[in-house]
């Protein structure tokens, strides 16, 4: 059992950590990002009242359709008026976790040093991790990449907990499918955390020793983690399947479609739709120096933002001279005590983890901002290469150095922020709006956060956006058509920039009026545009 003192000792490092997230947070400013503006308050909002897939048709455009849950806390805080430095102060409490956990995985990682060298190369590697650009940028928002990192150092402590309580025995099922449904938790929350599943597990598998017995008992690990990732993943995400399957005949409209073939999109991969398709490496050799052009890339490289972080650079360029150094001394058949560290299962899980994760993430999105949890473990990778390149008498002093050159030459990625007001969303006048209207929606601009601020009676149909256009021929497009057709009550055009999708209109036999109203809010998407329409031939 753990003593009062042990417990005593992590309930002052979790409050440390939680009231250094918030204040952070609160350093920051309001989040106003643009995915916020576009479906984060809006997409919790309308599945929570039960018409996200009945009564509006994908007002929040392509990201409609992605899983609410993790977007609910922050719902239920602005519907209850919290004041918007609480709320901002309260996001920011799965960091505080995930650094929590990461903390308490970089002690078992260290901890075979001396106590005063384990101190600073624990402090070293969580300064590293947890001071990214996308870390910090995202401190405090609802892009939910920090939920994900929390579960997932969760996941990696228990197992790395493990590797050492078992030692050459096999590892406890119960741990492993209890890290595998926490895993499987993220996944299900939010997809792109499935690439950090398969990481974890495959890393289980690959972690050796690498003989036949050997492989059987690892087989057997990563086997049962898997469950217990199926297991999450239904949980969290099973319920909302359903409802794409019922609503829209695939499980994960609109991904997929190229194999599931839902008659609501086109038969091809939508993801090749947008920039994401063009981001990260295409040849061979753009993939070696790849997580070297990470270090400040242009904009629509790895996303959308300006940032500079020298952390992957750093750790590739460690990773390559640790390889050729372990080469050299093979060849020589040599061997020094300074270079073991790395080599136990436990940092062979976590190298693997990062690695295998990171070759994924780069085939499937090459979108940085979705890395936090690797950002997280880049810190601990960079001391114990260090450790393994440097006599031990210099590498906590390396460490140090390189991660107070790391933070200081560090520039946050901005992803939108405000001052903070009395309220989150601040609406200067609502215009008349008649009862039981049909609104379109017709533009790319993130707008739907203002939807519900709207009368409840109207019905919000994203009729141009990046999922609907009326050019193509889809059931999602047929249907908008059907609605508008067939509306007999008022219908009103809902826009930004002002004047935008005009064009659009026409398509669905529908024109502007000189009836418009301008919507201020506090928001960047500001201001809104909200026209009568009139039907024409």
């Amino acid at each position: 059992m753990r003593s009062l003192r042990a417990w005593g000792a992590d309930v002052a490092l979790l409050g440390a950590l939680l009231a250094a997230a918030g204040a952070g947070s609160l350093l920051l400013g309001q989040d106003a990002n643009w995915d916020l503006q576009n479906y984060h308050y809006y997409n919790a909002w309308a599945w929570w009242h039960g018409r996200i897939f009945t009564k509006d048709l994908a007002a929040a455009q392509i990201q409609t359709f992605l899983n609410p849950v993790l977007d609910l806390p922050f719902y239920w805080m602005v519907t209850a008026e919290w004041a918007p430095r609480v709320i901002a102060f309260v996001m920011a409490i799965p960091a505080g976790i995930a650094a929590f956990f990461l903390c308490k995985l970089l002690f078992l990682m260290f901890g075979g040093l001396p106590p005063e060298q384990r101190v600073v190369a624990v402090a070293s590697s969580l300064a590293i991790g947890v001071t990214s650009a996308m870390a910090i940028g995202e401190l405090g928002s609802t892009m939910n990449e920090w939920p994900l990192a929390a579960l997932l150092m969760l996941a990696l402590w228990l197992i790395v907990r493990e590797l050492k309580r078992a030692d050459a025995s096999p590892l406890a099922t119960g741990t492993l499918l209890l890290a595998g449904v926490i895993v499987g938790l993220a996944a299900g929350a939010k997809l792109t955390a499935a690439t950090f599943a398969i990481g974890l597990c495959l890393a289980l598998l690959a972690r050796g020793p690498y003989t036949w017995l050997a492989f059987r008992a690892r087989f057997a690990d990563a086997l049962w983690f898997g469950v217990g990732v199926i297991v999450g993943t239904v949980m969290a995400f099973g319920p909302w399947a359903y409802a794409l399957w019922v609503h829209f005949d695939n499980p994960i409209f609109p991904f997929g479609n190229q194999w599931i073939r839902s008659p609501w999109w086109e038969p091809h991969s939508i993801t090749a739709t947008f920039s994401s398709a063009t981001f990260g490496p295409r040849s061979l050799a753009e993939w070696f120096v790849f997580p070297f052009e990470l270090l400040s890339p242009p904009l629509n490289f790895v996303g959308w933002e300006l940032y500079r972080d020298a952390r992957f650079p750093v750790t590739w360029a460690l990773m390559l001279l640790a390889a050729v150094v372990w080469l050299a001394r093979r060849l020589r058949r040599t061997a020094t005590q300074y270079v073991a560290s790395g080599s136990d299962p436990v940092w062979r899980v976590v190298v693997l983890f990062v690695m295998i994760s990171f070759v994924l993430w780069t085939a499937q999105y090459s979108i940085y901002r979705y890395l936090v949890p690797l950002d997280l473990l880049t810190g601990a990778l960079i001391v114990g290469f260090l450790r393994k390149l440097c006599p031990p008498r210099f590498a906590i002093a390396a460490a140090a150095l390189v991660a107070v050159t790391l933070i200081a030459t560090t520039r946050v990625v901005n992803w939108g922020r405000i001052d903070f007001g009395d309220r989150w969303f601040k609406v200067v006048q609502i215009p008349l709006i008649e009862a039981n209207a049909v609104i379109l929606i017709t533009t790319g601009a993130a707008v739907s956060y203002i939807i519900p601020m709207l009368p409840a009676s109207s019905r919000y149909l994203g009729a141009m956006n990046t999922i609907v256009n009326p050019k193509q021929r889809t059931k999602l497009v047929d249907t908008v058509r059907t609605i508008v057709r067939d509306h007999p009550g008022p219908l009103y055009q809902l826009t930004h920039p002002l004047t935008e999708g005009k064009e659009a209109l026409e398509t669905y036999h529908v024109a502007r009026t000189t009836a418009c109203a301008v919507i201020v809010t506090n928001m960047p998407t500001s201001p809104l545009e909200l026209c009568r329409l009139v039907r024409v031939p």
